[in-house]
């Protein structure tokens, strides 16, 4: 069964924030102190530090933070409903659990980084469209989700694969295999992919692991079959992969339930550059058949 096409997900590098405009070093490095006013005052709190004395009563300055953390709220909220609408595509549309939109709310009135926005607007559109895709668990994660660890996440789903008929999300790291005894050199080979040349060291797999998004250890396969081909879904191109000889296994990570979930959020994103090195890696020991019919042989 192929797996469905999804549209990717952007977040940005930058978090979604402008960026300054070009001005003098002298006007743009700011001391500690004014940093500090300057986040007081959009918070509303700078009563206490500012030179002139407050004209209001505490009371009353809080009141008007509060009013400005309803107006700030009301503005994310309605940033997301106009991401998710637009993403819209006359798609048939479900009715989400009451419960499951109060908790959506709730959550996302404090995002306010523009790129968790879009994603959040995501995963509106993917309740509508599918009432239960996503869980409250997933939502919390998302809500104390960092925009840098999100980009990590990213990062991780655009090398997401599945194999055989479980459809849930892997990374596939590489081969292990068990040659002949007739075979010269080693009798068991590892074949591996370094994840760090595609910008997802062990340090992110580990923020990756804290979040609950990634099983924390490297598994391996059962031994892949000669016949039937075994199936292979990566970003949406499909693969059929037969071993040259018994005794091959793959290595891979797993992501959680909670992971996959998001994973499906994100999209299909081609991170090409692996492709390539995954199609060489398994063209050591597979017959590799692509969506075009051609195939794919590389001798030991």
């Amino acid at each position: 069964m192929e797996e469905e096409q999804r549209s990717p997900v952007t977040i940005d590098q930058e978090s979604g924030q402008s960026q300054p405009k070009p001005q003098s070093k002298s006007r743009y490095i700011q001391d500690s102190a004014s940093k500090i006013l300057h986040i007081a005052q959009n918070q509303g709190l700078e009563a206490l530090i500012q030179e002139e004395k407050p004209k209001l009563s505490p009371l009353d300055r809080a009141i008007q933070r509060e009013k400005k953390l309803k107006e700030r709220r009301q503005r994310n909220l309605e940033r997301i409903i106009q991401l998710s609408h637009k993403s819209c595509k006359d798609e048939t549309a479900g009715d989400p659990n009451q419960d499951w939109l109060y908790r959506f709310f709730e959550m996302a009135q404090d995002i306010h980084d523009a790129s968790m926005q879009r994603l959040w607007a995501q995963v509106l559109k993917k309740e509508v469209t599918n009432p239960g895709a996503t869980s409250m668990k997933a939502l919390q994660i998302l809500k104390d989700m960092t925009p840098k660890e999100a980009q990590i996440l990213q990062k991780a789903a655009a090398l997401g694969c599945s194999f055989g008929n479980d459809h849930s999300q892997k990374i596939l790291v590489g081969i292990h295999a068990q040659n002949s005894i007739f075979s010269f050199g080693k009798r068991e080979q590892t074949i591996s992919v370094s994840l760090g040349n595609y910008q997802l060291p062990y340090s992110s797999l580990l923020v990756l692991i804290e979040l609950g998004l990634l099983h924390a250890t490297e598994l391996e396969s059962g031994e892949i079959d000669l016949s039937p081909a075994l199936p292979l879904h990566y970003q949406g191109k499909n693969l059929l992969l037969q071993p040259m000889s018994k005794g091959v296994h793959l290595l891979y990570y797993r992501f959680s339930p909670t992971g996959n979930e998001l994973c499906r959020l994100l999209g299909n994103r081609t991170n090409q550059q692996y492709h390539d090195q995954l199609i060489a890696m398994l063209g050591q020991k597979f017959m590799i058949q692509t969506d075009v019919n051609s195939t794919v042989h590389h001798a030991v």
